[in-house]
């Protein structure tokens, strides 16, 4: 197992630390980005125990992590983080998504690495082994129900490209899957149900055009959280 720099491990373990100082913007100077709150977003339910953690909108084969996890529901939740912005003068302060956590053991984490996809070289941690991140989302999902659970993203995709264009659908009701915006941090997150695998996919935000994964374990070394950073630009401790 390869142990991250004492930096990184820093940033990782205050991601849900309300009032902590993660970093601060490059282009915002005498500024802080702290933790705001954190927030439980909903359960999903993996009923196979094998994880993709991938962009929705994949029309490849998905990226499904290296480990399994017991089947079972779990539990998501959100670090909020006040972002300052420096414009015309003027300091305005956003509030952004920090990171997403799915929470699988509540057990302190003691180690962090980068989860690697099956197949994936362990070298690639060190390069910064992730997924294309396409409209700067992400997604946790079970990969039984892959096919199914993505078909709403899909089936945007065919619409577009045959010029009807439009918003992804709010929420649809074929009896195969459901897709619920309503209620989840003011349409933040996208929630999918597939009752025919009792499965779910919870889309979640992350920098445009890649998305990192980390895994936090126990002292046993099992695998305690998955945390994906979001949308917040941070130069941890600059």
């Amino acid at each position: 197992m390869n142990e991250v720099r004492p930096e990184t491990r820093e940033y990782l373990d205050g991601l849900f630390t309300p009032g902590l100082r993660i970093g601060g913007d490059a282009h915002t100077p005498y500024s802080w980005i702290e933790i705001a709150k954190v927030q439980e977003v909903t359960a999903i339910r993996l009923p196979s125990g094998r994880l993709v953690v991938d962009s929705p909108w994949n029309t490849e084969p998905p990226r499904e992590l290296a480990f399994r996890i017991p089947p079972g529901e779990y539990l998501v939740d959100v670090s909020w983080a006040n972002w300052p912005h420096l414009s015309d003068g003027y300091y305005n302060e956003y509030r952004q998504c920090a990171a997403t956590r799915l929470r699988i053991r509540d057990e302190p984490v003691v180690t962090w690495e980068l989860a690697l996809g099956v197949g994936e070289d362990p070298a690639l941690r060190a390069v910064g082994a992730g997924f294309e991140a396409e409209e700067a989302m992400g997604c946790f999902a079970d990969a039984t129900a892959w096919r199914p659970l993505t078909e709403p993203f899909r089936r945007h995709l065919t619409d577009v490209a045959a010029g009807f264009g439009g918003p992804v659908p709010g929420r649809d009701t074929e009896d195969r899957f459901e897709l619920v915006r309503e209620g989840l941090c003011e349409g933040f997150f996208d929630l999918v149900r597939d009752e025919a695998h009792r499965a779910d996919l919870l889309t979640f935000g992350v920098p445009e055009g890649w998305g990192q994964v980390w895994e936090g374990r126990t002292h046993e070394g099992e695998v305690a959280v998955i945390v994906a950073p979001g949308h917040v630009p941070t130069s941890p401790w600059d």
